[in-house]
Order: structure tokens, then C-alpha cells, then sequence
């Protein structure tokens, strides 16, 4: 100890080690947390799951470029170089860092924003039409209606929508069209974000455009600790940014009037179907030009009426048709070759000169009704690569602003504070507002226009199978009540203790002990099948426990029929929906 005074110290201290430990370990512990905590809310889609796993990975091997670093330093003191290896090495990898968490940030970001729209959404589902417009006629009587109306505008063109969808391809209610957009947009969120090695090209070819823009190539990327010319520095680099940030919102915004200009095109096929009074396709000549004047709201209610005289399929005949559709659409896939059959669609337009009397009634109806509808769009493919590039470069913007630009922004005045976040704030927007809307307007677009038919077919054969399942356990459960003189809430004594509320929403409890009690009411479930119809099912999950108001909730629907009081005066069952 004595050895050691009066000698000034130029090395870290043990204690500062110490603490700075205690720092990383905290941080590390509230990532660990985070991410297990995204994990669980994610549980019910499986490819957000893989792609929060995906970039988990990703930030991982970009941390371990800093062993690059590490070595670096070690040149540097036996000077085997006398240049700034150490510097050079810390700021690319810094720069590759902070892209991968800007990335991974922008991600979660859209993927919770997406969820909430998709909730809504499904909760939309389980509406009939007469309901939305019982919806829309309360609304309006409020004074409040001019600033919910475009919420109502958006519900009603998604519930026009679904209508066109179903009767174009003859699908039931059971149907749930929101579950077949919600597949092909998690789809294709996961791969928008999954850039792969991609991503590093594009950030080269990034940092070496923007260098030469600023002229900085040869100049030094750092300042010295005490060089004082920020402000010309900031400058330059500053304007650069300024016109790439509004150039790539520019660029997302005219693409998003383009999306959006292509399904208001598909609403409005969609309306001229709901303003026909029967179920009969809308007629090309007469009075189209009248109806093409009508707005949405004449179009909703104009389909409740006619929603209401047609008469109701029940469980076994809407299963039965669905499957019917699942076959006739898995037997217009052609039988050219493995790449062909990725879409009818490309077959029929490779194969114009195939006669009508070869083409199934469901191919027809499909070519007269969508396939003839023209968008503004090019195709599927060239929107989803063009919305990748925008989200890639949008999130390496991150990057660069926080390693290139906000270290030398002069912050000293609120003018020059304005302009910092000026520079950002168009990427801000595109993450925030643009982002989700273009990924669910492409998802839309897609599931709707030009359908792959095996997708469709997988997903009425995963809509069937699960109903089969469903129908299967509640049979069985039922059946064993009857000989036993239990009912199904008797599972509740079963799987929770008398301590705990049972009747409580927020009462979870594991999966493993659901299906062990199923199986002493008289059902055997397999895991996959568990899994399948609580995902199918939307009940409510904390990790691998599920709701057990949920559960119960379907022997409750399944075992008590609708009363005369329950029934609207359409004929529309409102507690007998299945799977919508």
C-alpha cells in the first residue's frame, strides 16, 4: 500500500472493474428478462417467436466481433503497427452493433404495433355484419362521431372485405378470414426481417456512399477528445443525413399510397358485391355505375340485409363445404413441375390459351371475380423486396446517426437540439407509423388478390382439422358427464385448487395438467393438437399455462344450444360462432 502513494494511477482500478462488473451483469440480467418476457407475449405466433430467436443470434455474433478488438489491442502494444488499429476496429464494431440493435429494436417495435391491429381484427371477426351496423347507427347518434368515424370506416372495409373473400371461393363463416391474413402477415414479417448476410452488404455499400457524398473518405471518422470543430463537422454530415432520412420516407410514403390505393381498390369490388341484393355475382352493365356513387356505409348495410335472408349452415355442413373447397383448390395446383406449382396463378398466365371447359366452376368464379380486378402494383415479390430494402436501410439509418452524426451535433442551444432531431425524426416515422401499415396493407393485398391456392388449401385444411378436434373433445367430455352425471365446469375442482377463484379470468393453469384431466373425462389429446387448437382457439396463454375460462368457454358454446332470446331476428346465432 505504501508502495503505491504518490504515484499517479493510468490504469483502471480493481473497484472501478468491480462496479463496471456489477453494471454488466445488471444489464445482461434485464436483456435475459426482456427477451423471455417478449417470448411469452409472442407464444401464440410461432413466427414471431423464431424471428425474436433470430435476431437474439444475431446481436450475439455481432458481440463476439469484438474478440477483433481484443486482438487489436494487443498489436498495438508490441507495436507491430503505428496505426489506429484499436480505434478503427471499436468503431466499426460499434457501428455493427448498433445496427444490429437498431434492427432488432425496429422489429419488436412494428411487431407489437402489428399485434395490436391484428387484435382488433380478430375481435372483428366474431361480429356479423348486423352487428357492425347496430355498431355504426349507435355511433353515429353520439357527438363523438366524427372522430371515431374512420375507425368504423376501416372496420367496415375489412368486414366488406372478408364477405367478397368468402363468396368469391364459396367458404362458410366458420372461415376466419382474419386468421388467414394474420398467417400470411406474420409470414411475411418474418421475412422481411429476416435480412441474413444481406444486411452487411447493404451497410457497406451504405458507409461508402455516404462518405463520399460528405468527402470524408480519406479525413479522419473520429475527432481528437479535445478538437473543438463539431459544428463544421456536424454540418456536413448533418445535411447528408437530413436528405437521406426524408429521401427514404419519401420513398415508404409513395409506396404506402400506392398499397393503399390498391385495396381500396379491393373494397370497392368488394362494395359493388355487398350492394347486390341477392348472393349473385354484381352485374357489369346497368346499374354498376349507381352503385360504384354508394358509400361504404349503404354497402354494410345493404349485406346485413342480405346476410340476414340467406340461411345459416350448421357446424357439419360448414365443415363439410370448407373441406369440399380445400380439395377442388388443392386439385387446380398444376402437375408441371416443382416450380410451377407455386401458384395458379402464374400457370394460368404462362397457359393462356387453356380452354374454360377444362377449368373447374371454382377456377372461374376466382378468374372472373379477382383475377380480373387490375392494381397498381407489379407483383407480390417486387412489393415485398422494395418493403425489405425500406425497412433494412431504414433501421441501418439508426446506426449511422447514432455512431457518425449525434457524437459531433453541437446540442448546446435548442435550435441546434431541433435540428438533431429533425435529421432522425423521419425514420422515426417510418418505424412508427409507416412500417406497420405497409406490412399490413401488403398482407392484405396479398391473402385477398391473386391467392397462392396451396396456401388457402393448407389453411382450410389446419381450419378443419381443428374443428374436428374440437368437436371430438367436447363430444367425449360430454358423453362421460352423461354417464358420470358431472359437467364439463367440473374439470375447474380438477385443475384448481379450492384456495384459488376459479371463476377468476386471470386463473391459468398448465397444459400438461389440462390434457391429464381431459383424459379422465374421457378425451385423449394429442400435444400437437393441444397446441394447435389453443393457437386456433386465441385462448389467452402465460407460457406454457393456458386460460381455463377460455377452455371451459367452449364446452359452455358446444353443450348449450342458443335459446329463442339468444337468437337475433336474422336467424344469426350470437353465442353459437365457431372458429371465426
Amino acid at each position: 500500500m505504501s508502495a503505491a502513494v504518490g504515484v499517479a494511477v493510468t490504469a483502471a482500478t480493481t473497484s472501478s472493474v468491480g462496479l463496471l462488473l456489477v453494471l454488466a451483469v445488471g444489464f445482461a440480467g434485464v436483456l435475459e428478462a426482456l427477451v423471455l418476457w417478449l417470448l411469452r407475449s409472442l407464444a401464440q405466433s410461432p413466427k414471431y417467436v423464431a424471428l425474436v430467436h433470430k435476431l437474439t443470434r444475431q446481436l450475439a455474433v455481432v458481440g463476439l466481433v469484438y474478440l477483433l478488438v481484443k486482438c487489436a489491442v494487443l498489436t498495438e502494444r508490441r507495436q507491430l503497427r503505428k496505426e489506429f488499429i484499436h480505434d478503427a476496429f471499436d468503431a466499426a464494431n460499434m457501428l455493427l452493433l448498433v445496427a444490429s440493435l437498431s434492427m432488432a429494436v425496429q422489429a419488436i417495435v412494428v411487431i407489437v404495433l402489428l399485434r395490436v391491429a391484428t387484435t382488433e381484427m380478430d375481435g372483428l371477426g366474431l361480429l356479423w355484419s348486423f352487428e357492425v351496423v347496430d355498431e355504426i347507427q349507435l355511433a353515429k347518434s353520439r357527438p363523438t362521431w366524427l372522430f371515431v368515424r374512420n375507425w368504423h370506416a376501416t372496420r367496415v372495409k375489412l368486414k366488406l372485405v372478408d364477405a367478397f373473400f368468402r363468396h368469391v371461393y364459396g367458404l362458410p363463416p366458420m372461415f376466419g378470414f382474419a386468421k388467414h391474413v394474420r398467417g400470411i402477415q406474420e409470414q411475411l414479417t418474418f421475412e422481411l426481417f429476416d435480412m441474413g448476410f444481406g444486411a452487411w452488404v447493404v451497410l457497406l455499400a451504405l458507409f461508402y456512399t455516404f462518405f463520399s457524398i460528405t468527402g470524408e473518405l480519406e479525413a479522419a471518422y473520429d475527432l481528437p477528445p479535445k478538437q473543438t470543430t463539431t459544428i463544421p463537422l456536424f454540418s456536413s454530415r448533418g445535411r447528408v443525413f437530413v436528405c437521406f432520412s426524408s429521401s427514404l420516407m419519401a420513398l415508404a410514403t409513395v409506396f404506402y399510397i400506392v398499397m393503399t390505393w390498391s385495396y381500396s381498390r379491393l373494397v370497392h369490388h368488394a362494395k359493388l358485391h355487398a350492394l347486390v341484393p341477392s348472393m349473385d355475382p354484381p352485374s357489369q352493365e346497368g346499374d354498376g355505375e349507381k352503385k360504384t356513387s354508394s358509400s361504404i356505409w349503404d354497402a354494410i348495410a345493404s349485406f346485413a340485409t342480405k346476410e340476414g335472408t340467406v340461411t345459416q349452415l350448421g357446424p357439419l355442413e360448414a365443415l363439410s363445404r370448407m373441406q369440399a373447397v380445400g380439395e377442388r383448390l388443392e386439385a387446380s395446383l398444376p402437375t408441371i413441375s416443382p416450380h410451377d406449382r407455386t401458384s395458379h396463378w402464374a400457370w394460368r398466365d404462362e397457359h393462356p390459351l387453356t380452354p374454360l371447359c377444362r377449368q373447374t366452376s371454382l377456377e372461374q368464379n376466382v378468374s372472373t371475380q379477382i383475377d380480373c380486378i387490375s392494381l397498381p402494383i407489379i407483383s407480390y415479390q417486387s412489393c415485398r423486396v422494395l418493403l425489405q430494402v425500406i425497412l433494412l436501410v431504414n433501421g441501418l439509418g439508426y446506426a449511422y446517426f447514432a455512431t457518425t452524426v449525434l457524437p459531433f451535433a453541437p446540442l448546446d442551444t435548442i435550435e441546434e437540439t431541433v435540428q438533431s432531431i429533425a435529421a432522425i425524426l423521419p425514420l422515426v416515422l417510418v418505424t412508427v407509423v409507416l412500417a406497420p401499415r405497409l406490412i399490413r396493407s401488403l398482407a392484405l393485398v396479398h391473402s385477398t388478390w391473386r391467392v397462392d391456392s396451396a396456401v388457402l388449401a393448407r389453411v382450410i385444411a389446419q381450419v378443419v382439422h381443428i374443428e374436428h378436434v374440437k368437436v371430438a373433445m367436447v363430444a367425449d367430455v360430454i358423453a362421460h358427464c352423461h354417464l358420470r352425471h358431472q359437467s364439463p365446469q367440473d374439470m375447474r375442482r380438477a385443475l384448481v385448487p379450492d384456495s384459488v377463484d376459479r371463476d377468476n379470468r386471470e386463473c391459468f393453469v398448465e397444459a400438461d395438467a389440462l390434457r391429464r384431466v381431459l383424459r379422465q373425462f374421457g378425451h385423449r389429446i394429442t400435444l400437437h393438437d393441444m397446441n394447435a387448437l389453443i393457437r386456433a382457439m386465441d385462448v389467452r396463454t402465460r407460457g406454457t399455462c393456458v386460460s381455463l375460462v377460455d377452455i371451459l368457454a367452449i364446452f359452455d358454446t358446444q353443450r348449450h344450444p342458443p335459446s329463442e332470446d339468444e337468437t337475433t331476428p336474422n336467424n344469426h346465432p350470437t353465442s353459437s360462432r365457431l372458429f371465426k
